[in-house]
């Protein structure tokens, strides 16, 4: 790493993990059934983006692998899905709010992948 990039990833390293706070915060406190879980999903890809941004495509695929994301996603669905189809089952919103959440994040990140994967000046240097 070059020295003009200190002072970023310094205050990647920083705010990566407050702003995963605030996702699971959001995630945690807010009232089940408002889209609190698609809005923490997209807090956490935040998290993702600066990641890429900062520490380059192979550490943002690594971060979080394709083969991962696509299973988050599939749970998230199935978890949203389940919920939805269960509204006598006491815990159905929260479970529709994690799906969001896990789906979000999941898409999100294979978003991030197919971007830097395909803009040549979003790639690590060779």
């Amino acid at each position: 790493m070059n020295g003009a990039n200190v002072i970023v990833a310094a205050a990647a390293r920083f705010f990566t993990p407050l702003t995963a706070l605030f996702a699971a915060l959001l995630l945690v406190g807010g009232a089940a059934g408002d889209g609190v879980g698609f809005v923490a999903g997209m807090a956490f890809a935040l998290v993702l983006m600066l990641h890429a941004l900062t520490f380059g495509a192979v550490a943002a695929r690594a971060a979080l692998p394709t083969p991962v994301a696509r299973l988050m996603l599939a749970l998230g669905m199935i978890g949203v899905c389940a919920g939805a189809g269960l509204p006598g089952f006491v815990f159905s919103a929260q479970v529709i709010e994690a799906g969001a959440f896990a789906a979000t994040v999941a898409a999100a990140a294979m978003v991030i992948h197919v971007v830097f994967g395909r803009a040549p000046t979003l790639r690590d240097a060779e």
